[in-house]
């Protein structure tokens, strides 16, 4: 399964139909990250959770509030599967796979074409952190531990660069210049300024450190 896992959440799911076959606490955990990402949800269960509720009350959002039915898939970029009862997803996953349909299968990754990895977000910074399946325990652990190591300052970096790119090719053409000019925003001392700065402090300080002078 790890050599052919995919992880869609680094797709772009906005405006995309996805399917989570399931209103139990797992279920609602994958339906809270594909909502997240964009992706407009079809909740197949007879009952959900009040997160889940909550969720599904959002716009364009859609709750079959039955039992799985073949064909409940029919238009979905992917689906989620996440009930108790082994039939009832193995159903899923098949129709997924006559479907072409990515499927995330929780209770057997081997049976399923994708998993969806713990993911720790700083702005437009993402970082997944996937076991294949293995142990979900190790990951939310080490998910809780990188959401420790990286502070909102990397937020404030990625989307200092992002805005400032441009420019700084220009400032610097050649590759091995811009990537010492990069360095410098990420040295310790640099990235202790900007997790005390926000929003334009972020941004001047990083125009300072970037040696980009004054925006015209």
């Amino acid at each position: 399964m790890s050599g052919r896992a995919l992880y869609p959440l680094f797709a772009d799911l906005r405006g995309r139909r996805c399917a989570v076959v399931g209103g139990g606490a797992v279920a609602t955990e994958k339906a809270r990250k594909l909502a997240g990402h964009g992706a407009l949800l079809r909740v197949v269960a007879p009952e959900v959770t009040g997160e889940l509720a909550a969720i599904l009350a959002g716009e364009d959002a859609e709750h079959r509030a039955r039992a799985y039915r073949a064909g409940d898939l029919e238009g979905c970029l992917l689906a989620v599967t996440a009930t108790d009862r082994a039939e009832v997803n193995r159903a899923v996953a098949g129709e997924a796979d006559a479907r072409g349909i990515l499927v995330d299968v929780v209770d057997d990754p081997a049976a399923g074409t994708f998993i969806v990895p713990s993911l720790v977000r700083r702005g437009e910074l993402a970082v997944a952190i996937s076991t294949g399946g293995a142990s979900p325990v190790v990951a939310a652990h080490l998910r809780r531990r990188v959401e420790a190591a990286i502070g909102p300052e990397w937020e404030a970096v990625v989307g200092a660069l992002g805005e400032l790119r441009a420019e700084l090719k220009e400032r610097y053409p050649a590759p091995a210049e811009r990537r010492a000019a990069v360095e410098r925003l990420l040295s310790d001392e640099a990235l202790a300024r900007m997790a005390g700065a926000g929003g334009e402090g972020a941004r001047a300080l990083a125009r300072e450190v970037l040696d980009l002078g004054v925006p015209a």
